[in-house]
């Protein structure tokens, strides 16, 4: 087992760490995740991760629900049984630590085969090449790379799921002023309470002799209920069921009837679900004799949270992070560095290929229905849809008829009017910003377009083209743009003293803030918003300044 000199478990110290990481977690800049995850909700999700990182997936699918959509956390072999029609309708987000391992290469190979502008990845910067990004780079822009600052090596990660649930709030909500809400201490008598139902404390110790753990939750309580039910399992701690707080009632409560001497509950309870369990567990009676309906020596575990919003989840999962700690030390196991009496090779089941099972989908069976038989999806050859050819091109490039495309883009329900102002957007803005001095009628006769159609898209400083409601677009803004609108959208979330100045002038909007930016034009352009974000002062009466764009670089003009 791995202590440190002084005794403490390594698994326990990093926590200590939590501060730090969300700290790292609010300068991050996460407005492409955002846009894909976040945007067009009327579009399924379908979120793929392996082994612990799922309660992240969990979570970034709960939070997509809450947003008109539809969302469904899957292990790495669902895919196998998902038809390639739903894949191809949907957006599919994949999440990988290492973005390596067979699981990961096996979703993003199917994914972008079928779906390759609907993928989306989000993994660890490890220092290596990472297959997952590396794969998605190829084909789409919908890759997010984050080098978290937490400890390798350990069996068990301590904060590195904490790390990725803070990007995915950010992401969904824009709020990325997370510490100052949540308060972080990892103490045990600040983390959860172990009492007996009618309210005595009970000693950590006696948490040895227990061998099941009954977690129940709602809403943002799940994820974090999952998360303690991986870590406890994984570090071969104890047994734990997972249930939510109705279906308990449905007769998961005999288990309990059975094994109450070595079974404790522990509840995730967020303000929504107090009275619920106040009325059923501590308070409960019978429905004839009005006995109390749990025993007053039922056991029980509370995690608590103030939060009613999807910070919950992120305050629940540090605190169950700190009571499988505290289980750790009373039975001896370090959750970092779990024993293995019977030496199974990990490396040997992880890596273990099941490209048969991945290569033989669900077959083609017909169901018989009440109106005749449901045949499954058809395997026929995939349409080369590229949504800058015309329908003409289209039919003539597959070998196939305009109509089996209209077809096609009908069935997949793709908006082709938004992807054409997309595409449009593109153009237009690219020709801009090689050199934003030339005119409005130079960049139209350039793309043989009006000079009001290109003052129209010039006024879009963001591609905010609505998709009609319940089709998809699939063409996304131009990797150079994005690009630049990064180095522009991300400089006030990454230095604190814009945050302050933004705080002291609130009528100060980003436009404004690059308007005063005194600031030489022979210097390198990141280093010169460095510079600036790191002044001192900033105030009404500095000189005016402006910039343009020049080759896809921003340009600073002072004084003009």
């Amino acid at each position: 087992m791995a202590k440190k000199k002084d005794g403490v478990f390594v698994y326990s110290e990093n926590l200590k760490t939590i501060p730090q990481v969300i700290e790292w977690a609010e300068k991050q800049d996460v407005e492409r995740f955002s846009r894909f995850f976040v945007e067009q909700p009327n579009i399924p999700l379908y979120c793929f991760s392996s082994g612990g990182a799922s309660s992240t997936l969990h979570y970034a699918a709960l939070l997509y629900e809450t947003n008109r959509g539809m969302a469904k956390a899957l292990t790495g072999l669902s895919i196998s049984s998902i038809s390639d029609d739903a894949l191809k309708s949907s957006k599919i987000l994949i999440f990988s630590k290492s973005g390596n391992g067979v699981d990961t290469k096996n979703l993003v190979d199917r994914a972008i085969a079928i779906n390759p502008k609907g993928v989306g990845g989000l993994s660890r910067d490890n220092g290596k090449d990472n297959y997952l990004i590396e794969t998605l780079k190829k084909v789409t822009t919908n890759w997010f790379q984050y080098k978290i600052p937490t400890l390798k090596g350990g069996f068990i990660s301590s904060t590195s799921n904490i790390a990725a649930m803070c990007l995915v709030y950010e992401a969904f909500t824009g709020d990325f002023d997370i510490a100052s809400k949540l308060k972080v201490d990892v103490s045990p008598n600040n983390s959860f309470s172990y009492i007996k139902k009618v309210g005595d404390k009970i000693d950590i110790n006696r948490l040895s002799v227990k061998k099941n753990y009954i977690a129940l939750y709602s809403g943002w309580g799940e994820p974090s209920a999952r998360d303690f039910e991986c870590k406890m399992v994984e570090s071969g701690i104890a047994s734990v069921q997972l249930c939510d707080f109705r279906n308990f009632c449905h007769g998961r409560f005999i288990f309990m009837s059975n094994h109450l001497e070595d079974s404790v509950f522990v509840l995730f309870l967020t303000p929504r679900e107090r009275e619920f369990t106040r009325n059923l567990i501590f308070n409960g009676t019978t429905f004839d004799r009005k006995d109390e309906l749990f025993p007053q020596t039922t056991e029980i575990i509370t995690l608590k949270t103030e939060h009613d919003s999807p910070l919950a989840t992120i305050d629940l999962v540090i605190k169950e992070s700190v009571l499988v700690a505290e289980i750790g030390k009373v039975v001896g196991i370090d959750p970092y560095s779990p024993p293995n009496p019977y030496g199974i090779d990990k490396r040997v089941a992880i890596h273990e290929k099941y490209t048969d099972i991945m290569k033989q989908p669900l077959k083609n069976y017909v169901i018989q229905g009440r109106n005749g038989d449901v045949k499954s999806v058809s395997r026929k050859k995939a349409i080369n849809y590229d949504p800058k050819k015309s329908i003409e091109k289209l039919a003539k490039d597959n070998g196939v008829s305009e109509a089996t495309i209209r077809g096609y883009i009908k069935e997949h329900r793709i908006d082709r009017l938004t992807d054409e102002k997309m595409l449009m957007y593109n153009r237009i803005w690219l020709r801009f910003i090689k050199d934003s001095d030339q005119s409005i009628a130079s960049i139209a006769k350039k793309l043989k377009m009006s000079e009001n159609t290109v003052k129209q898209y010039l006024t879009r400083n963001y591609p905010q083209f609505d998709a009609v409601d319940g089709k998809i677009t699939t063409v996304t803004e131009n990797e150079t743009l994005v690009k630049l609108r990064e180095q522009l959208d991300a400089a006030p979330r990454r230095f604190e003293r814009v945050k302050k100045i933004q705080e002291r002038h609130p009528e100060y909007d980003l436009d404004t803030i690059l308007e005063k930016l005194p600031l030489s034009k022979k210097e390198d352009n990141v280093y010169q918003v460095r510079c600036f974000m790191q002044m001192d002062v900033f105030d009404a009466d500095i000189k005016k300044g402006h910039f343009r764009y020049k080759n896809g670089k921003i340009i600073y003009i002072v004084n003009r």
